[in-house]
Formats: C-alpha cells, sequence, structure tokens
C-alpha cells in the first residue's frame, strides 16, 4: 500500500534555495534541516576540465582547487516524493565518496521499496542509478527515518517508490 499523507516529507526542511560556500581541501556536511550532504575533502572534481555526464562518472579527476559556491532547491518538501536539486552540475572523484542523506518523516510507514533517484538533463525521467551501478544503491534505516545513498554527480534527487 502506497504511504499516504506525507508520510516521506522531508524533517524539518521547507521548499526554497539554499545556499552553501565549499572549500575543496575540507570535509563539508551541508544542512538542509536534518538531511545534510557529506562532501569529503578533495572529492570535487575541477569545474572547468573534469567533463559532465554518464560516461563521466567513473572517470578519476583532477581536484577543485577554488571555493565552490552550491544552491540547493528543494521542492515538495512537505510531500511523499520531496525533491532537492543541486547547481551547479558537477561531479565527484570516484575514489572519494560522497553521501546524501534524507532524513523523512513517519519511518514506520517508510517501506523497503524507498529509492533516491537522480533526475537530470540526461534521463527523461528520474533514474534509479543502482541499477547499473551498485556502488549507488539506496540505504534504507527506518527505525530512524532516513534513506541515504552515495552519489558521483550532482543535479537533482527525489525520495520514490
Amino acid at each position: 500500500m502506497r504511504p499516504l499523507d506525507a508520510t516521506k516529507a522531508l524533517s524539518g526542511v521547507v521548499d526554497g534555495v539554499y545556499t552553501f560556500t565549499v572549500n575543496p581541501w575540507v570535509d563539508a556536511s551541508l544542512a538542509l534541516g536534518q538531511s545534510h550532504l557529506d562532501i569529503p575533502a578533495g572529492a570535487i572534481c575541477d569545474l572547468g576540465s573534469s567533463g559532465y555526464g554518464p560516461s563521466t562518472w567513473n572517470s578519476s579527476c583532477v581536484t577543485e582547487t577554488r571555493a565552490v559556491h552550491i544552491t540547493a532547491i528543494v521542492r515538495n518538501a512537505s510531500t511523499n516524493n520531496p525533491s532537492v536539486e543541486f547547481a551547479p552540475a558537477l561531479r565527484f572523484n570516484p575514489a572519494k565518496t560522497v553521501q546524501l542523506y534524507l532524513y523523512v518523516t513517519n519511518a514506520a510507514t517508510l517501506s523497503n521499496m524507498a529509492v533516491v533517484k537522480y533526475c537530470g538533463p540526461f534521463y527523461a525521467t528520474c533514474v534509479d542509478e543502482s541499477l547499473s551501478d551498485a556502488s549507488l544503491k539506496t540505504t534504507i534505516n527506518t527505525r530512524a527515518g532516513l534513506v541515504f545513498r552515495r552519489i558521483k554527480h550532482f543535479s537533482g534527487y527525489v525520495v520514490a517508490e
């Protein structure tokens, strides 16, 4: 049965635009309410030379040396399918592990079918990237009301079934 009444809404987040500045040489944890994105030092690929697109996600890269200004746009935070879109489009060094943690309400109804899907310009619909890359599988902690996964690049992510 599909959860009703915004049972997967993001905890502590409202729809809106959030901005961050990241020093690429320092570990960073960007907070969106209780949700957060953890970026280890040296994980951001050089924005000018690393390329972007599915064929580059697993390619090594030169690390960005300058501060990176990141914008996160949260949509549908109080619905069953909350999403966050990050800009600029960038990718992460595949030798580093960047994690996106999304805390959702009403953990008792969070099914084991929840997936954090990638929504970006390369696909007509949001996709479960773990179908082609097992390292991107969504992990679910129903007790904590948490869904999380590794991400190798930015643009958008949505909690879906």
